[in-house]
């Protein structure tokens, strides 16, 4: 008996041992490690877990626990690797309410393995130690209960160091009350809800937020248990709160820049991959001298949300923010009522309203989403258009074709440039990632262009394989804008058409290393906000509108910052993103509540700010931040309840 409890005891020590490490290495590679209260927290649930595995494994006989144990921890070092892996694709951490995009994951499976580092085999350095322990006959898994008591009290050992654990998050508000005699402090206006840690633990409203302060596994914990959690609230009551929230937002003010470009055409410009290098005046000469000539916003930011292309779009088309718990909110609010989309508003100026995608909707369901939900009057995708007429859905799994931009132009400008008065939507997908050879739209020609200029630089030899094969596939982008301005001039179009184009995202596909390296102008190195700074730019002959323009913005912004320049009749209360040339000044929001703004910058990851202005204190970024959740929890709620349904 007392060698089964000391077997069990090495047991639980390697189990325990593993778990800290694991969680340890975790918050070092991919968060911000300290040794602070929430470390502490994080190994009294290391305790607790370790404490429930062995009261599984203590039910089976020898050779069945040792299986048991060694399965235990591939699965929990794969889940810290998977996470680590997922994380450096979109800047997130998926829970389980995602896992039935399993499908549209397999497409991508080798992108998963190129995006494997040698690094990350420490996360199996616990099955090495099991492995080399078992050679050796160090560990030994006779283990099983000998006596009726032994369950119940491992069992109550793992509830008790839990539910300590648990009581170690604080109650207290993140921050009591918005201070109103504070003259920078402005978001008083909504149902403000002050949330704190516990709330966090409950609802996990944050995903970094909950990895930092609680470790990886309570959050896979509290992420699976929330599955089948009822929200205490019920739906009459948010009706009641998100309609008290919406009508004391402050109405949208008239400005300067009201109606300036009223009753002009307006092609709207989503370009695939498109980051701030990719604008090169020898290899993409159209988009740079269109930078140049016109104007071009230097702190346009693109945050990254979990489907990336597909949840830009999102916030671009409604200006609300997609729900990070669901697997494509595209898909997920199809059947949603939209009152205030782009579409719909310039539809209400009498403008023809198109869309356009020179790629299929195997993955994201555009055909329906475009024309039922937001109200195109046509969507043209690849198959519509002709440009993938033999498209393959099968094959598309493991071999993604991608079609050329100039193709699409020349197929979309056709259909609507004839037209009294139009709004154009084009979603471009040359530029996707994997950025080699094999990539459709790396044609020699263009490859050949781009390491002839290097050569002729002396830098052939200093820039990766990557940004090479980027810098070509969207010199295909470059010919496509340079197609479209010449038909709009052909036309007699281009004094009364305004075009804007912006990165959907930026180019994730490339090592953050070498984008650091390479890329010296707007992304400072080792910053993981600027590293999401990406091209916005408008083409307008309105000579009040050239320059550069320095104002924050992000995708969530575009809406009613058009809204305001065309004059629409926007329902800004309706909107989650601002209009950029408001009195207030604009607020960069991230997924993970990182924000960027003129006069700070804060990093929820390390909970560091930078001031720019001397009177930007922790009390203003907290109660920003605290607005901020409520914002987007409203927005979450709204979506989830189809709340403009019955409430327009």
């Amino acid at each position: 008996m007392n060698q089964k409890l000391s077997n069990a005891l090495t047991l639980f020590a390697m189990f325990l041992l593993s778990i800290i490490y694991l969680e340890i290495l975790f918050k070092s590679r991919v968060l911000a490690f300290e040794f602070n209260a929430a470390l502490f927290r994080v190994v009294l649930f290391s305790f607790s877990y370790a404490f429930f595995i062995m009261f599984l494994l203590m039910f089976f006989k020898q050779k069945t626990a040792q299986r048991t144990s060694i399965f235990i921890i591939v699965i929990i070092s794969f889940l810290f690797l998977n996470q680590e892996v997922y994380n450096s694709f979109v800047e997130g951490f998926y829970s389980f309410r995602v896992i039935g995009d399993f499908t549209a994951g397999l497409s991508f499976f080798s992108d998963y393995f190129q995006a494997l580092r040698f690094g990350q085999i420490t996360y199996f350095l616990p099955l090495i130690g099991f492995i080399v322990l078992l050679k050796y006959d160090l560990i030994n898994f006779d283990v099983e209960y000998y006596n009726i008591k032994q369950p119940l009290i491992v069992l109550v050992i793992a509830a008790l160091s839990l539910f300590i654990g648990i009581q170690t998050i604080s109650g207290d508000s993140n921050i009591d009350a918005i201070d109103s005699e504070d003259p920078l402090i402005d978001v008083t206006t909504g149902t403000l809800i002050n949330y704190n840690d516990v709330d966090l633990y409950t609802y996990v409203y944050n995903n970094q937020e909950a990895l930092q302060k609680f470790g990886l596994l309570t959050y896979t914990q509290r992420d699976f248990f929330n599955l089948f959690r009822k929200d205490p609230i019920s739906k009459a009551a948010y009706d009641i709160l998100i309609r008290d929230y919406l009508e004391n937002l402050p109405p949208h003010k008239a400005n300067n820049m009201t109606g300036l470009f009223e009753d002009k055409n307006f092609i709207l410009i989503m370009a695939e991959s498109f980051d701030t290098f990719a604008i090169h005046e020898t290899l993409t000469p159209n988009l740079y001298a269109l930078k140049q000539q016109y104007t071009y916003f230097e702190n346009y930011y693109s945050p990254l949300y979990y489907r990336s292309t597909a949840d830009t779009e999102f916030l671009v088309q409604t200006s609300m923010y997609p729900n990070k718990n669901v697997t494509l909110s595209m898909d997920a609010y199809m059947d949603n009522t939209f009152p205030t989309t782009f579409p719909k508003l310039f539809e209400d100026k009498g403008y023809s309203t198109y869309s356009f995608h020179n790629y299929t909707d195997y993955f994201y369901p555009r055909g329906d989403f475009h024309v039922n939900t937001l109200g195109y009057d046509q969507y043209w995708g690849s198959e519509e258009l002709g440009i993938t007429s033999n498209f393959d859905p099968d094959n598309i799994i493991i071999d993604h074709v991608w079609q050329s931009d100039y193709e699409l132009m020349r197929l979309a400008v056709p259909k609507f440039i004839n037209d009294n008065r139009f709004f154009v939507n084009l979603l471009t997908v040359s530029g996707h990632f994997q950025y080699s050879e094999n990539h459709e739209m790396a044609k020699p020609e263009y490859v050949n262009a781009v390491t002839d200029y290097f050569a002729e630089q002396n830098q052939l030899d200093d820039v990766p394989d990557d940004i090479i094969y980027y810098l070509a596939v969207h010199m295909e982008l470059d010919k496509a804008i340079g197609y479209l301005m010449d038909e709009l001039e052909a036309a007699n179009k281009k004094d009364d058409t305004v075009v804007m184009i912006f990165g959907d995202h930026y180019a994730y596909g490339i090592n953050n290393e070498d984008i650091w390296e390479y890329e010296d102008q707007y992304k400072t190195d080792n910053d993981d906000l600027d590293i999401h700074n990406v091209p916005m730019m408008i083409i307008s002959d309105e000579t009040d509108f050239y320059g550069v323009q320095d104002e924050y913005m992000s995708s969530i912004d575009i809406m009613p910052t058009v809204a305001n320049l065309f004059d629409l009749n926007a329902n800004y209360r309706q909107l989650f993103g601002s209009d950029i040339y408001d009195d207030n000044p604009n607020i960069v929001h991230f997924a993970n509540g990182s924000m960027l703004s003129a006069n700070f910058r804060y990093n929820s990851l390390t909970q560091d700010y930078e001031t720019i202005d001397d009177t930007v204190t922790d009390y203003y970024v907290l109660s920003l931040n605290t607005a901020f959740v409520n914002e987007y929890l409203y927005n979450v709620r709204i979506l989830e309840y189809n709340y403009y349904n019955k409430n327009d």
